[in-house]
């Protein structure tokens, strides 16, 4: 398996754009427009889901799913084992 394990911060709302990024070295995970999604004409909420914070959510390429191993650990491929000057 390639790619990368971040742990998710907080959703950011403003206006019609969300945005949630890495908590550790701040990559982005979710940037939506929601002026550009489509919805259900009848769709009460008219949003999209992110990622709940504190989870490790694995990004390879455009594919990103929740990380399957031990929550309490940290996968090898996570971005907390980088070089800290490069998550700086």
């Amino acid at each position: 398996m390639s790619g990368i394990t971040h742990i998710a911060g907080l959703r950011i709302e403003t206006g019609p754009l969300i945005r949630q990024r890495c908590a550790w070295c701040g990559a982005v995970l979710v940037d939506e427009d929601l002026t550009r999604v489509a919805f259900a004409t009848d769709d009460p909420n008219k949003t999209i889901s992110t990622w709940p914070p504190a989870a490790q959510v694995h990004v390879d390429g455009p594919a990103s799913s929740i990380h399957k191993g031990d929550p309490t650990q940290l996968p090898d491929d996570s971005c907390a084992a980088l070089d800290p000057a490069v998550t700086r």
